[in-house]
């Protein structure tokens, strides 16, 4: 019987820039937002955005206060 294959993690590290200047994601700022939205209009994951798990909640709930206001829109525009 053969040993169970391991996963690694991949470890990126954070690069805040939320908690670099002691603020929070704000829905009313757009501008702070896109950056972590992908083309297609979806939030990026931890992983790849290099966010801390708190800021990274913080800005999911952002986001989704922005799309409800009709400040960010659901679906991306068509080409």
């Amino acid at each position: 019987m053969m040993k169970p294959i391991k996963k690694r993690k991949i470890i990126v590290k954070t690069n805040d820039p939320f908690e670099k200047e002691g603020k929070k994601p704000d829905y009313k700022k757009i501008d702070e937002l896109l950056p972590f939205l992908s083309e297609r209009g979806k939030i990026l994951p931890k992983s790849r955005s290099g966010l801390t798990a708190k800021t990274q909640r913080l800005l999911a709930i952002a986001v989704k206060r922005a799309r409800h206001l009709a400040l960010l829109p659901f679906v991306p525009k068509g080409k």
